[in-house]
């Protein structure tokens, strides 16, 4: 069985000519929203950072460096301390105290205080909790002291991995002051 035939009426060529051009136009379309675009974006944003990279060279040249001409020499200096930095930082967490040693260094923070004439009303620590990527346990300190040992204990805290979190001060008899502390402690 043969299929009947159908007769179609030809297409002017400037029909054929506004459809060509409309395919293209939908196609510079499609290529300036999803690709174009999107690259411009990149792009605009990458030589941002870059003007901003050149602005800071320029200053840190100016104030750290000022002998100095090249960027590679700069680069090198700056390594060079980022090393020594990170040495430092992996000397000094080398030094913290294990988890396993909360209760000694619970003593001697508690001797600290005696030490600092501090009277101690309570000792609370609390739970461990991460901070910027090392364990540390918060501990409550309510005491009564003089501001002058107040000042004295933070001093002797120092050297250790234990740091004011908040501190609270009322007067009730002067001298006397009731001082609220928290501190925490950071361990490896």
């Amino acid at each position: 069985m043969e299929l009947p035939k159908i007769n179609l009426p030809q297409i002017q060529t400037k029909y054929k000519i506004a459809a060509a051009i409309g395919i293209i136009l939908m196609l510079l379309g499609f290529y300036y929203d999803h690709a174009y675009k999107p690259h411009a974006k990149q792009i605009a944003e990458i030589e941002d950072r870059l003007l901003e990279l050149q602005d800071t060279i320029s200053i840190i040249k100016t104030i750290e460096y000022p002998k100095i001409d090249t960027e590679s020499q700069i680069l090198e200096k700056i390594e060079g301390k980022k090393r020594k930095i990170i040495k430092d930082l992996n000397k000094q967490e080398s030094k913290l105290p294990r988890k396993a040693e909360y209760s000694s260094m619970l003593e001697k923070i508690t001797r600290l205080a005696y030490k600092s004439g501090f009277d101690i009303k309570s000792l609370t620590p609390k739970d461990f909790t991460n901070r910027e990527g090392y364990q540390c346990m918060s501990l409550s300190m309510d005491i009564s002291s003089r501001y002058t040992n107040l000042i004295e204990f933070l001093k002797e805290l120092e050297p250790y991995p234990i740091f004011l979190e908040s501190l609270n001060i009322s007067i009730r008899e002067r001298p006397l002051l009731k001082i609220n502390l928290n501190l925490y402690i950071l361990f490896n």
